[in-house]
């Protein structure tokens, strides 16, 4: 075996001795690091938490954040289970599914679309997309989004994009909140101050059109802005694929009165409960 000069130059001067104990102290480290992975892997499938409605409520209580606002601010518990019985009735059966959900907020819903798609295959994915904006007076909500997914092992699963779907916005619909710091937080006087990528959605058309299954769109109420979104959500999702709309309701009727108006723009409503409505893309 032949030593390169460089090789060379870097022992000249070092005892075997020495040169042994670091090829020694270098092996060892490798040993350990592969242990400690291979040990916290076995760790976190062992502690893994099995998802329900009601745990994703109970750990945003437990991580102190209040239990009201992950509730008020998250589609409910029978509209979810509507959604997945629609989902069931509405995709192809044992393959692998890819999602899209827009608006995460603390992650109680997104933690319901990962987990209903990695029962149907481990090499199923959603990809969320949120601004990550102080919402309901809480600051840095994703980072509560990433525990929670960790927390039930869906991490793997799961694609965030931290950006507006479309073109910026104001946030919190224009309400006026009180942070978790007491503080009152005006998204008007904020704008300048939030900052985050843009038009996620146009720009996942470049790498993923065509692709997804399914879609969730629960963030900006804004009619105008709903249009921007569903119109780029057609191009993305697969022929007669699926689009969940949250908040077709009569408490907002801009919503509503789009998810009745998606009739005439390629789309065949499925079905509503009063707060979750399903369409289904019609081929062109």
């Amino acid at each position: 075996m032949t030593i390169s000069s460089r090789v060379r130059r870097t022992i000249k001067g070092v005892t075997p001795h020495a040169l042994v104990m670091a090829i020694i102290r270098s092996q060892t480290v490798k040993r350990r690091r592969s242990d400690a992975l291979r040990s916290v892997s076995a760790s976190v499938n062992e502690i893994r938490n099995a998802y329900s409605y009601k745990a994703a409520i109970d750990f945003i209580g437990a991580i102190g954040l209040p239990r009201e606002s992950a509730i008020g601010a998250s589609i409910p518990q029978l509209s979810l289970e509507f959604c997945s019985a629609a989902l069931d009735d509405l995709l192809p059966k044992g393959v692998p599914l890819i999602g899209l959900h827009v608006g995460n907020f603390l992650g109680i819903s997104l933690c319901h679309f990962v987990d209903y798609v990695r029962k149907k295959s481990d090499q199923s994915v959603i990809v969320s997309i949120d601004p990550n904006l102080t919402c309901m007076g809480i600051q840095d909500p994703q980072k509560h989004v990433i525990s929670i997914l960790n927390y039930f092992g869906l991490q793997r699963n799961a694609v965030v994009c931290v950006g507006y779907s479309n073109e910026k916005s104001i946030s919190n619909d224009g309400n006026i909140h009180i942070d978790d710091k007491g503080l009152e937080y005006d998204p008007f006087s904020e704008y300048r101050n939030e900052e985050s990528c843009e038009n996620v959605l146009s720009n996942l058309c470049t790498i993923w059109e065509g692709r997804f299954d399914f879609a969730v769109v629960d963030g900006n109420h804004e009619r105008s802005y709903l249009q921007g979104e569903t119109s780029v959500v057609k191009r993305l999702l697969k022929p007669e694929g699926v689009l969940i709309l949250d908040d077709v309701s009569d408490a907002w009727v801009d919503i509503k009165a789009e998810f009745d108006d998606l009739r005439s723009k390629g789309w065949r409503a499925v079905n509503a409960d009063g707060r979750v409505g399903v369409l289904r893309s019609t081929p062109q």
